[in-house]
């Protein structure tokens, strides 16, 4: 299981929801999207909030993505995962000082023998803590991603298929690659079919990188580009990869990451006429690269003189430690920012709730906003 958290997240709630929920029809109108469902959440309650806050970001996207089958991860487990995730996320608020909308989908690599596709939690978020009304950032990278993927990797390694087996480890030594086929802001699966790649293919990717009409389809060409280099045997070292860079005419941009390189194209600007960047993932782009590494046979030495379960236990200790400290310091900063919140009175009293809607005291996030939506505050179809 991976957690991706998407850019978007300033336009209407329609914008994210439609995506959720519906996908067109044969007429080309909308209708409720296939193998999607919402696990938890009131889709009506999260745009409603997202459509009325003033706060300039309004929400947050994205997804936990697994390897693994929707049917093959039991209901109850999936629960554990998306409350634990909001643990994580909303460290030391209460209930009702947020919103989070949870959708299944199940749709990705359906085929015949596999009529459920693999699992993607997606969630969707308003920025903006309901009791203050001031705006609540769900996820910002430098402060939140150690915390987010130490709890990640508990989760890969204590979860478990309806089948006994163990998550997949994107952490494990055999799932790195060359590259990573995907670019960040294209539509998946992004086309990187290495067999059919022909000489005229390549030319046509030399004519790009010389020439890029964007940082899409210049990273897609470097990255097919030097594949190519690799399996003729000719780019198989970090030296020879930053050669290759340079003599295309490409500049390498200095501190770069261990694990990634960036690279500018003169021919590539933004309207202020500046160079636009292109990350490039994967082994190939790490600073200690050596293609001989890559061989299958080497891969298949290396994976078993280093046993990857064991390091995994190891790193296990040290994420429980990581997400712990994580958790305090975020717990802290949530409790300073929002403390005013605490002893909030209710917009609506009990008495007044009671009275209107004959109920007793709602004791749930879902049934306290039910209360709202139900009296007038929000308007609900199914009150």
């Amino acid at each position: 299981m991976i957690v991706k958290f998407s850019k978007h997240g300033k336009g209407k709630a329609s914008g994210v929801l439609d995506y959720l929920l519906k996908e067109k029809g044969s007429k080309g109108t909308l209708v409720p999207r296939t193998h999607a469902k919402v696990l938890y959440g009131d889709p009506v309650l999260t745009e409603h909030l997202i459509n009325t806050t003033s706060h300039k970001t309004k929400y947050k996207s994205g997804y936990l993505s697994f390897s693994e089958r929707a049917d093959e991860i039991s209901e109850a487990d999936k629960k554990r995962i998306m409350q634990e995730f909001e643990a994580v996320i909303f460290c030391g608020l209460e209930n009702d000082q947020y919103d989070i909308l949870w959708v299944e989908h199940a749709d990705k690599d359906i085929d015949d023998a596999h009529p459920v596709g693999r699992l993607e939690l997606n969630f969707v978020i308003p920025c903006q803590e309901l009791r203050s009304g001031k705006s609540f950032q769900p996820y910002y990278e430098p402060a939140d991603q150690k915390r987010v993927n130490a709890w990640k990797n508990i989760i890969n390694s204590e979860v478990k298929t309806i089948k006994g087996e163990p998550l997949s480890d994107p952490n494990d030594p055999e799932r790195k690659r060359l590259v990573n086929p995907y670019s960040s802001n294209a539509p998946r699966p992004t086309p990187f079919d290495m067999k059919a790649y022909t000489k005229e293919d390549a030319d046509k990717d030399e004519e790009v990188i010389a020439n890029p009409p964007s940082r899409k389809l210049l990273e897609e060409a470097i990255k097919r580009r030097l594949l190519l280099d690799w399996q003729e045997g000719i780019a198989m070292n970090r030296r020879r990869v930053l050669g290759r860079l340079e003599q295309w005419g490409l500049k390498i941009n200095r501190g770069n990451s261990e694990k990634t390189l960036s690279v500018t194209s003169s021919k590539l600007t933004d309207k202020n006429g500046k160079p636009m960047g292109v990350r490039l993932k994967g082994g190939m782009f790490e600073r200690g690269f050596d293609g001989l590494r890559f061989q299958p046979h080497n891969k298949e030495r290396e994976h078993s003189i280093y046993d990857h379960r064991v390091s995994r236990n190891e790193r296990k200790q040290s994420d429980e430690t990581l997400l712990a400290t994580g958790i305090k310091i975020k717990e802290a900063y949530h409790q300073e920012r929002y403390k005013s919140s605490a002893t909030l009175e209710p917009l609506v009293s009990d008495r007044v709730v009671e009275q209107e809607l004959e109920v007793s005291k709602p004791t749930t996030t879902e049934n306290y906003y039910k209360s709202f939506r139900c009296s007038g505050i929000i308007k609900l179809d199914s009150c």
